[in-house]
């Protein structure tokens, strides 16, 4: 065994909560027709600051999701995960920290939420559970980064 102080990674997460959580659903009569499921996503960095030894990091992991028999609104769901992690100032700079907390921090808050609406809607009566699919975070960062960009290009 490996004790585990010779191989703990530089990044780490530090906690979660729920930000904000709700859940709409609505009685109707389903015959054979499946729901369409549409699922959002988003992120925004909360807040990073350097720390004696370490950077601080929160960013916020944001789910919509819709679904629809024909054209009746059968749920929406609206999730915000906040997550916070530290990194080791001496190994990582400001740039490589701020990359591993959109990276590894938006996998953690995706995985984190998927196991929470996955419950949740199964506790809620929603069958079967609503399960989030996998999403490739690098592309979710790259749309981002052009969504930022357009936004700043229409207001300059």
């Amino acid at each position: 065994m490996i004790n585990s102080k010779k191989i703990l990674a530089d990044f780490q997460f530090i906690g979660n909560r729920v930000e904000q959580f709700r859940i709409e659903t609505k009685d109707i009569q389903i015959t054979e027709s499946r729901a369409l499921i549409t699922t959002d996503f988003d992120y925004n960095i909360k807040e990073i600051k350097k720390l004696e030894d370490n950077f601080f990091g929160r960013i916020e992991f944001i789910t919509i999701i819709r679904a629809k028999v024909k054209n009746t609104f059968l749920f929406k769901i609206s999730l915000s995960m906040e997550g916070a992690f530290i990194g080791n100032s001496s190994k990582l700079n400001l740039e490589k920290f701020h990359e591993m907390l959109e990276l590894n921090g938006l996998v953690t808050l995706s995985q984190l939420s998927r196991s929470y609406i996955l419950s949740v809607t199964a506790l809620s009566g929603i069958n079967p559970p609503v399960k989030l699919p996998m999403i490739n975070v690098v592309s979710l960062r790259q749309h981002k980064k052009v969504e930022l960009e357009k936004t700043k290009d229409s207001n300059s």
